[in-house]
């Protein structure tokens, strides 16, 4: 079973991340001018709620490189966004998963963007997981040189010589090491290479720093006089159904929960050779399991206990929360009854307790750190929901 390090997942986030910035810098733009068709019109748009107010979106992140001609997804990240509470779960599914892709058959997951573009990946990840994604976004790879060179360049300390050619594809990799300002195809040719002993780990290494980089020169105010020209290279990197409002809260949150807050994951998978090719396996139930613990349920473990006098009311409530993923551990009884439902966090959790005590329509959240528990929180039911339960 493959299991990758969750460091090395947190690079497409930042990636991510600074595809929203492009994006955003052309939304405010189009903003000024007006909507699109059907859209509401000029700043009204800023005024709509994120996500159009849902308690819950998902959303498909994709990574596509279509350097070589292909088109290839090499990035699929499957993502939960719990807006008003502002939490968050993440699921990498690893590009070379062989999986069925419909009209086409089993390949590798990658290849679904070769043979239907957006759609078809889409659909094949909404397949593979079993749930349907409210909102996409997909960056085009080959598109960073020209954000590179939009925004003047990039410095980059190169960490070794580089020196790589393929004339095939007319792609001429030549760098020396140290810090050195990059051109675009400087730069796309540094996040490229991956002809060493690290192979794809060290690409992926270089991609995550390189992003970082990005993501900060975006951010800073002497790209404000760039703006025109960034919004025209959104149009040629980043592509989604996002809505100023929802890339606004969605950067809100990943940067308050900060990377340790964030649930991730990769899909569990084990390498075979299937008909002369490299392929990881997948096994459907492990699949399930992995999407209801990291996404739905986010692996929250749960001790519900009855703090009042109606009866089997732990065991409904226990119900619902196993439909949204969660893991009961015991349900039983309190020592004594209460007037209020009660919440205790025993791994200071926080928002986590609070996405708890939302799906019961409000509870007390209180600190009670307990390293020996095995339940990540602990409900006792009181008198307001046992009356809201009749």
């Amino acid at each position: 079973m493959i299991r990758r390090h969750l460091g090395i997942q947190w690079w497409w986030l930042i990636w991510v991340g600074a595809g929203l910035c492009v994006f955003l810098c052309g939304a405010l733009l189009g903003a000024v001018s007006g909507g699109g068709p059907g859209q509401p019109h000029g700043f009204l748009r800023l005024l709509a709620p994120a996500f159009g107010g849902r308690d819950r979106v998902t959303i498909l992140a994709l990574g596509v490189d279509n350097s070589e001609g292909r088109g290839l997804a090499d990035t699929l990240i499957a993502l939960v966004v719990w807006p008003k509470i502002g939490e968050m779960a993440a699921l990498s599914i690893p590009r070379d998963s062989r999986v069925v892709i419909p009209g086409v058959g089993n390949r590798r997951i990658n290849a679904s963007h070769a043979y239907g573009g957006l759609p078809l990946t889409v659909e094949t990840v909404e397949m593979l997981l079993g749930i349907p994604f409210d909102y996409y976004i997909e960056v085009n790879v080959s598109g960073l040189a020209d954000l590179v060179d939009a925004i003047g360049g990039i410095d980059v300390e190169v960490e070794k010589r580089m020196h790589y050619r393929d004339r095939s594809q007319n792609l001429l990799i030549d760098l020396q090491p140290g810090l050195q300002h990059l051109t675009g195809e400087q730069a796309v040719g540094y996040v490229r290479f991956r002809h060493d002993a690290m192979g794809d780990l060290g690409r992926i290494e270089r991609q995550r720093k390189f992003l970082r980089l990005v993501a900060g020169e975006l951010l800073s105010p002497a790209n404000v006089r760039r703006l025109p020209r960034l919004a025209d290279t959104f149009v040629e990197t980043v592509e989604t159904n996002l809505t100023v409002r929802d890339i606004l809260s969605l950067k809100k949150i990943i940067e308050q929960v900060g990377p340790d807050a964030i649930r991730m994951a990769s899909l569990p998978a084990r390498p075979r050779m299937i008909d002369g090719q490299s392929v990881l396996e997948l096994d459907a139930d492990e699949v399930q399991q992995t999407v209801d613990r990291v996404l739905w349920g986010q692996g929250i473990r749960v001790v519900i206990l009855n703090g009042t006098s109606v009866d089997g009311l732990a065991a409904r409530v226990a119900e619902v929360l196993e439909e949204q993923g969660y893991e009961i551990l015991e349900v039983g009884n309190a020592e004594r009854k209460t007037a209020s439902t009660l919440i205790l966090d025993h791994r200071g959790q926080t928002r986590r307790a609070q996405r708890v005590s939302s799906l019961l329509g409000g509870a007390v959240i209180s600190a009670a750190p307990d390293g020996d528990n095995p339940a990540d929180v602990t409900i006792i039911l009181g008198d307001d929901l046992g009356r809201a339960g009749r």
